[in-house]
């Protein structure tokens, strides 16, 4: 499992297992993310199949599938809802962690983070939100 930590709210991660979900639990993050669509790549694991997991072991879930045509301010502002609402920590994941991280970046901006504070912190995680907080106003 790879985890990589935005921030003190929320870490986000590539297509977790089954057997990754107690341990996520065990690491105290409260609320489950999965941001990716049901039946992107054969072998993925549904959500349905996470979430009864995670469950089990006492987190929250989300659905929030996110794809190119529906990235944008309004699922950002439903993402930022999401950890706004949680009682604790939030662990995020999709394929790669980008979709999370760039959810993440535009909330962030929506919220009035600087810029340069977002795109670092992606960065020490290894992702490159530069592109896309340039396409942003602000």
């Amino acid at each position: 499992m790879d985890v990589r930590k935005l921030d003190d709210r929320l870490a986000v991660s590539p297509q977790i297992a089954l057997d990754d979900v107690k341990a996520i639990a065990g690491l105290g993050y409260q609320t489950l993310v999965c941001n990716r669509p049901d039946g992107e790549d054969a072998g993925q694991p549904e959500f349905e199949q996470i979430a009864a997991a995670a469950r089990a072991a006492g987190m929250e879930t989300v659905f929030l599938p996110v794809t190119s045509a529906t990235m944008g301010i309004e699922a950002a502002r439903q993402f930022a809802d999401i950890l706004a609402a949680s009682e604790g920590p939030v662990f995020a994941y999709c394929r790669t962690g980008t979709r999370c991280t760039m959810l993440w970046t535009i909330s962030g901006v929506l919220a009035g983070t600087p810029k340069e504070e977002l795109r670092d912190a992606a960065a020490r995680n290894g992702y490159d939100m530069t592109n896309l907080l340039e396409s942003l106003p602000g």
